[in-house]
């Protein structure tokens, strides 16, 4: 069995004794997502809402709440009360701004109630076609003195940020960040040329790839992916040390009494969990998790030493 089908116990072990929650709530929930429409993060969001609305007897509203890197929507939420009207979905992000800024705006592990892990997706990395046709001519390009390379992310801190930079310091590549604001605006300048490259999730780059308008130049994944099969890892690459992907979970304010979070956890799971949904999710390069508080629990404490370590090599900044 393989690592994956491990995790994935927890959360599928978990769901039959949630699935008849004794709480209710009494009024629409807020379901806050951290990033503009348009992206992923934002469509896995709205289809967990929809399907969780009926579960939970009340209207599931997404709320985007874009902006530094996560951290609006994040503080505004913290300061919430923990009655399960308002739930926030994050990502690695959520992780990395409690080392990126200072002083520390919260703490992911103490401040909030984990709930579910939803999906997770590897990260790709690929270019604008005028500045490499594969992996080998990006690196001689991205490597050359001068001005160097542009490099665009969904926002400073993020997950993609995170491994631009440990690429950047593994390879010894000269090349300057330029954080947009979520992913549909950098995906835009990133076709239009105006940004050279970006490491970005697989579910978002993947249209662009198969149109032409990116060069898929490696992935960050144990093995070739299912739907980019030619496309080597960057352990064949000769960089194994990458570690580079995008979770989404769901997270509350801490405090909030069991069964309001066994229930909203449970309809999350059942909502993510549908085939239909997986089915859907792994077409766009998502592989659905459906786990619950525990393993949300251990991707944030593994993530946080991890980020942590790349902010302070790489002496990162919130500017």
């Amino acid at each position: 069995m393989d690592r994956r089908s491990l995790l994935a116990l927890p959360g599928l072990l978990a769901t039959p004794a949630l699935a008849q929650p004794a709480w209710k709530p009494s009024a629409p929930v807020r379901y806050v997502v951290p990033f503009p429409p348009g992206s992923s993060f934002d469509l896995v969001g709205r289809v967990v809402a929809e399907g969780a609305a009926p579960l939970l007897g009340q209207t599931v509203v997404v709320e985007n709440r874009p902006g530094a890197g996560t951290l609006v929507a994040v503080q505004a939420v913290k300061i919430l009360p923990p009655d399960g009207q308002a739930i926030l979905m994050v990502a690695n992000s959520f992780t990395v701004n409690q080392s990126l800024h200072q002083p520390k705006p919260y703490d992911a592990q103490t401040d909030f109630d984990p709930l579910a892990l939803l999906v997770e997706t590897p990260h790709v990395l690929v270019c604008h076609p005028s500045v490499a046709a594969d992996f080998a001519g990006f690196l001689a390009k991205a490597k050359q003195p001068g001005r160097g390379l542009s490099f665009g992310s969904n926002g400073q801190g993020t997950s993609q940020h995170m491994g631009m930079e440990q690429l950047k310091l593994l390879a010894g590549l000269n090349a300057e960040h330029v954080p947009y604001r979520g992913v549909p605006p950098m995906l835009t300048d990133l076709i239009a040329g105006r940004v050279d490259y970006t490491l970005g999730n697989l579910s978002d780059m993947l249209p662009g790839i198969r149109d032409g308008r990116l060069v898929a130049l490696g992935i960050v994944s144990p093995m070739r992916h299912r739907l980019l099969p030619e496309l080597p890892t960057f352990a064949e690459l000769g960089y194994p040390q990458l570690v580079s992907d995008t979770w989404y979970g769901v997270v509350m304010p801490a405090g909030a009494r069991p069964e309001v979070k066994a229930a909203l956890t449970a309809a999350l799971l059942e909502s993510i969990g549908r085939p239909a949904t997986r089915a859907r999710m792994a077409d766009m390069g998502l592989d659905v998790l459906a786990q619950g508080p525990g393993p949300l629990t251990e991707r944030i404490r593994r993530d946080t030493v991890a980020y942590a370590e790349v902010v302070r090599i790489a002496n990162l900044t919130p500017g």
